[in-house]
């Protein structure tokens, strides 16, 4: 059995809630920055393995936003 939804199960965005900026909020707690802002072991060396240096900070809150939010950041 796998842990993937079945199609009918699937919730995607609207195609407004796509076109909302998504607002960071101005303040947060330490907790919420660790468990929603950092990277795992594996996260990291896949990001060490298969993107240029000069992309990965990017690349890294782009995921840790596409976990949060359902989407990247613009």
């Amino acid at each position: 059995m796998n842990d993937f939804p079945s199609p009918s199960q699937e919730k995607f965005l609207s195609r407004r809630q796509r076109s909302q900026p998504i607002v960071l909020p101005e303040e947060f707690s330490d907790e919420e920055m660790a468990r929603d802002w950092t990277l795992s072991a594996p996260d990291r060396a896949t990001l060490l393995e298969c993107i240029q240096k000069r992309y990965r900070p990017w690349s890294g809150i782009q995921l840790c936003a596409a976990r949060l939010y359902g989407r990247f950041l613009s």
